[in-house]
């Protein structure tokens, strides 16, 4: 497997762009904090729900995709909601603040597998290894907006288990169009291209705005609290070389299947830095949005150093 590092490097300076934009913006006074609300209803419900629709539907059939499909669907199900369940029970052992135990136990354990991960596993693994992290980030999306969505609502100081809105979370537009893309691509139910085509559109925005977002969120810090907050720096951690080197010494001894690009897959997916819809989920569910800002910016920076050896690793 060939390792194209350009590749990797200008995806992450993209990346900085887009924050920087939003945090322009917002210092230049051509964007209000207010702004963010809208652009997150935006993304939750329209251009979200698009990406993850196109993702799947535009994609060719193949039967011998299906077996590998189910296995790393089922590791995300499982795998996702357990590195959340350990990383709630690690904040407590750390006494993390509970102002932001909640949003600290999610960027622990989701990743921003759609911008970064994508091209990268295109780049390093072709088009099987894009695909199967397609696959993955169905678990993604259904766990994500979830039970990662009701850890974030943690951390409101108002909370309270029976005035969350179970119907609105689980039937949300998010899983609808994970449910509507699964039926079309097994369905092998063909997208007229009029509705593909806006949809395309729709989809292309949903990385920008998410990454303008965390921008604005950190204008409201100034640069010195971006490095000074401890729980930060441990929180990045643990995203960047502690879940990532734990699957690998489990795949070591552990095989999921004999196609091992599942399992180089699994670990190049977790080596990416916290999901770039973090803030949006902070925003709609009173999440700690100043301290997903802080650790959302450390594990970007140092994502430029963490994901090459990650990849050198498995390729």
């Amino acid at each position: 497997m060939n390792l194209d590092f350009f590749t990797v490097f200008s995806n992450l300076v993209s990346l900085f762009i887009l924050i920087a934009v939003g945090y322009i913006a917002i210092r230049s006074g051509i964007l209000t904090q207010d702004a963010s609300s809208y652009f997150s209803l935006l993304l939750m419900k329209i251009t979200l729900p698009a990406t993850i629709f196109v993702s799947l539907v535009q994609k060719e059939y193949d039967p011998a995709f299906i077996h590998d499909s189910i296995i790393i669907i089922i590791a995300g199900l499982i795998g996702f909601p357990l590195m959340m369940y350990i990383a709630r029970y690690i904040a407590i052992l750390l006494k993390v603040d509970k102002s932001y135990r909640g949003v600290w136990a999610f960027l622990c354990s989701y990743t921003n597998s759609g911008f970064m991960g994508f091209p990268i596993a295109l780049a390093i693994f072709g088009h099987e290894g894009l695909a199967l992290s397609v696959m993955l980030n169905i678990a993604f999306n259904v766990t994500i907006y979830t039970v990662g969505a009701l850890e974030i609502s943690r951390d409101n100081p108002n909370h309270n288990a029976e005035k969350i809105n179970m119907k609105s979370i689980i039937f949300s537009s998010i899983n609808f169009a994970t449910l509507l893309s699964l039926i079309f691509y097994f369905g092998r139910i063909s997208t007229p291209y009029f509705i593909l085509s806006p949809l395309n559109y729709l989809s292309g925005i949903t990385t920008p705005i998410s990454m303008v977002m965390i921008g604005m969120a950190l204008a409201r810090e100034s640069g010195r609290e971006l490095f000074t907050n401890k729980d930060a720096w441990i929180c990045t951690f643990i995203r960047l070389i502690g879940y990532p080197v734990i699957l690998c010494v489990i795949f070591k001894f552990v095989h999921l299947s004999s196609n091992t690009l599942i399992e180089a897959v699994l670990i190049l997916i977790m080596s990416m830095p916290g999901s770039s819809v973090t803030a949006v989920l902070c925003q709609m569910y009173h999440g700690n949005v100043d301290f997903a800002a802080k650790a959302m910016f450390l594990q970007n920076l140092f994502c430029i150093l963490t994901i090459p050896l990650v990849c050198m690793m498995i390729a």
